[in-house]
This record gives structure tokens, C-alpha cells and sequence, in this order.
């Protein structure tokens, strides 16, 4: 049973990023826009991390069809999702009113993402798995 649900969990966290990554691409301007600001500009760095995290999503799709073999990404999801959100967190913090806080929800997101594959990691050493 629990394993059905962690390989549903995987599923949705390649959703999270895939839909994540489109939304982003199409709601930039309005999402900046909102805040008053402008869109990153060039956009290579803005949309080079886009890319970055819909690759994670690929990741996250391979540990959904093979849980067990693909646990180091698993483990570098974690790392990622750690390190995004504490740089994000930081420096919306430093310049608040700067960032979009509609981002917010990725990190909240992503820290949760960080619990769940954490208890997957958990799971799967005391199963044996």
C-alpha cells in the first residue's frame, strides 16, 4: 500500500515540476508584471533554471517507473530542492517586494516534496528496499 502511494507521490512530483516549468514559461510577464516589475531580462539565467528543474521532473518521472533503482535521484532532489528554496527564502528576504511572492508556492511546494522523498528514502532502508 505504501508503496503504491510513494510511486503516486513520485508521479505527482514530475507533474509539480513539468506544470511548474510551463506555467512559469507562459506567466512570467504577468507574474513580474503584477509586482510591478520586469520580466528577467535577458532571460538566460531565468529560463536556464526553468530548464534546470523540468530536468528534475524528467528524474522524478524515472523514479515514479523504477522507485528502488533510481534512488540517488531521489536523494538529489532532495539536495536541489533544499538548496532552492533556502536561496530562494534568503534572498526574497533581503530584497522583500523584489520577488514575486506568487514564487512562494514553489517553495513551499518543494520543501513538502523535500518531507515526502525523505520518508520514501526511509522507508525504502528499513524495508530493505
Amino acid at each position: 500500500m505504501l508503496e503504491k502511494l510513494f510511486r503516486k507521490m513520485f508521479l505527482l512530483g514530475a507533474m509539480w515540476n513539468f506544470i511548474g516549468g510551463v506555467a512559469a514559461i507562459f506567466l512570467t510577464d504577468w507574474a513580474f508584471r503584477r509586482q510591478g516589475l520586469v520580466p528577467p531580462f535577458p532571460g538566460n539565467y531565468y529560463y536556464s533554471w526553468i530548464a534546470l528543474f523540468m530536468t528534475f521532473g524528467i528524474g522524478y518521472f524515472m523514479v515514479y517507473r523504477d522507485m528502488y533503482g533510481n534512488k540517488n535521484i531521489v536523494i538529489l532532489g532532495i539536495i536541489g530542492k533544499l538548496a532552492f528554496a533556502g536561496i530562494f527564502i534568503c534572498y526574497m528576504t533581503k530584497y522583500w517586494g523584489l520577488i514575486p511572492h506568487i514564487f512562494l508556492i514553489g517553495v513551499i511546494g518543494d520543501l513538502i516534496f523535500v518531507l515526502l522523498y525523505s520518508m520514501f528514502l526511509l522507508y525504502a532502508k528499513i524495508s530493505g528496499k
